[in-house]
């Protein structure tokens, strides 16, 4: 890849040249990468992680450039950009002027739709930002490869196309051949020969499932049942709700037949997954494997479930400024928002499974924007009608750069464990071979541990992307409030706003009802407890 890189270096469209003022100290330019994997396997992650080392160690060993960052998305498709957090979060920083190059190891790592593609090179080459990719050896700043990226970039959404029509012609032929798709399922696994074996130990959950649904007990109270008596679902954990009940009992395979097809893809640019309702072939396969239920059993439950079916709603989803970022301590589940004759609460989702699973209260939305804004008034107001806006702004514009500061001290970090890897590895010899095993058992904890907190960190780093907009907004309306003779009225007045308060508040741990923790965009955390001593 040196060569691709240095080869262009020296273009007018970013490189240094040797006429510049030797008394002018020449500026670097900052350079980020973009890695992307579109699945969560071993191997991808093993060729993710390398991706990322790479792109971390030659960006640093490069004379006159400077890290920004590793912008990545692991487990994502490359035919959309909607679902890429990591490059939406680049193209963003492209736009706000932090990066001049952008490293990829290929243009189809990069976009696989041909108009995404292009559209954000064309926009990313306006803004003065060159692109470098790898395997094509093709560098953005000389406009003349347009025309073969314009190719290259129809070539992989081609393929994509193409891999997409493969799978489908062999997953057809397959099921013609009467061999169905396994997917793991409670109370079966298959075997070496492929075959569908019975776990008895599951398959007594399954047909108690039936059972109770035939004595008229719906999937919610069929799940709470399940909770109490502490039944695993197959990845062990027992927070069992309606939908996977439900999932069980609308099952066919438990009779022993199988219905091919049930579902498809859309297409292989919008990855939708709809039901086939007949728009696609479906490959029944009769008495494939030995079944759980009979099927007169299966027929009789699927009536009691259509009797009890309502109205198809509206699959829309409502986003909240909450959403998401409710917290409870007692069991770690996410809060949800529902209204309640009249009054906005947010439950924690495995107590609205059972009380079995936690014991925690609903909160009233009142209450939790009530502890928000004490805790707001805590950390900025400096006296009765005094607030320190240059804090609040400070806190907000420092956000990213903060996050950045902590990623790069952890990649630094592990950069030096690498080398020092490689340094012992290189001096070991057959009298020190012993010491060197125990350096290198040292050195991979401690890398593991690094890489450990990497992760922990990158989940955090995700949340205050999301926010990105909250601050935003608070940012333009505190120049507005800046700007009045008296901006204390208009404060008290934005802090009764939920949305405003986001800006700063990026998670609401909850201890109880009235008991909370607010943790902020700069990662400390500040308790509030609103019980009247």
């Amino acid at each position: 890849m040196e060569e691709a890189l240095f080869g262009s270096f020296g273009k007018s469209s970013g490189g240094l040249s040797l006429m510049d003022s030797p008394t002018e100290q020449p500026k670097k330019l900052r350079v980020a990468a973009y890695v992307r994997v579109s699945s969560l396997s071993d191997e991808q992650e093993g060729s993710f992680d390398n991706q990322k080392t790479h792109y971390t160690q030659l960006i640093r060993s490069t004379p006159g450039w400077k890290m920004v960052d590793i912008y990545t998305d692991q487990g994502r498709t490359g035919t959309s950009m909607a679902k890429r957090p990591g490059f939406n979060r680049m193209i963003r920083h492209a736009t706000e002027k932090k990066i001049d190059i952008i490293l990829c190891k290929s243009v189809s790592r990069f976009a696989r739709n041909v108009l995404d593609a292009i559209n954000t090179i064309r926009e990313l080459t306006e803004l003065g930002v060159r692109i470098i990719f790898d395997k094509e050896n093709i560098d953005t700043g000389d406009m003349a490869s347009e025309f073969i990226l314009t190719m290259l970039s129809a070539t992989a959404q081609e393929e994509s196309r193409s891999i997409s029509e493969n799978i489908n012609w062999a997953l057809a032929k397959r099921f013609e051949r009467g061999e169905p798709v396994f997917v793991r399922k409670h109370g079966y696994q298959r075997n070496e020969q492929k075959e569908w074996i019975i776990i008895e130990e599951e398959a007594k959950i399954v047909r108690e499932a039936f059972e109770e649904a035939l004595n008229g007990k719906t999937p919610a109270q069929i799940a709470k049942q399940f909770i109490k008596k502490g039944y695993k679902k197959i990845n062990g954990r027992t927070d069992w709700s309606s939908t996977t009940v439900r999932l069980i009992l609308l099952n066919r395979d438990y009779t022993g037949d199988v219905v091919c097809q049930k579902f498809y893809t859309e297409s292989y640019l919008s990855h939708k997954r709809l039901v086939n309702d007949e728009e696609r072939n479906q490959y029944f396969i009769e008495n494939h494997h030995e079944p759980i239920v009979s099927r007169e059993t299966f027929k009789a439950v699927q009536r009691q479930l259509e009797k009890r079916r309502k109205p198809n709603r509206s699959t829309k989803v409502n986003r909240y400024p909450l959403s998401s970022r409710i917290q409870c301590e007692k069991c770690g589940g996410n809060f949800h928002r529902f209204i309640c004759k009249g009054i906005v609460r947010w439950r924690c989702e495995n107590n609205v499974k059972s009380k079995d699973l936690c014991t925690m209260g609903s909160i009233k939305e009142e209450v939790l924007k009530e502890a928000m804004q004490e805790a707001f008034l805590g950390r900025y107001r400096i006296a009765r009608f005094m607030y320190d806006m240059e804090r609040m702004q400070k806190d907000l514009t420092r956000a990213v750069a903060a996050r950045d500061f902590s990623y790069n001290r952890l990649r630094l970090d592990l950069e030096q464990i690498l080398l020092e890897e490689n340094i012992a590895l290189i001096n070991a010899n057959g009298d020190e071979a012993d010491k060197t095993d125990e350096k290198l058992e040292q050195l991979s904890r401690q890398r593991a541990s690094i890489e450990k907190d990497l992760k922990i960190k990158e989940k955090w780093w995700e949340l205050l992307d999301q926010d990105f907009t909250f601050r935003e907004e608070a940012i333009a309306k505190l120049k507005e409030i800046d700007a009045v003779r008296a901006p204390a009225k208009l404060i008290q007045k934005e802090i009764k706003d939920i949305s405003f308060l986001r800006a700063w508040v990026v998670r609401v741990k909850a201890k109880s009802p009235m008991s909370f923790c607010m943790q902020w965009i700069d990662d400390k955390e500040t308790n509030i407890d609103l019980r009247k001593e």
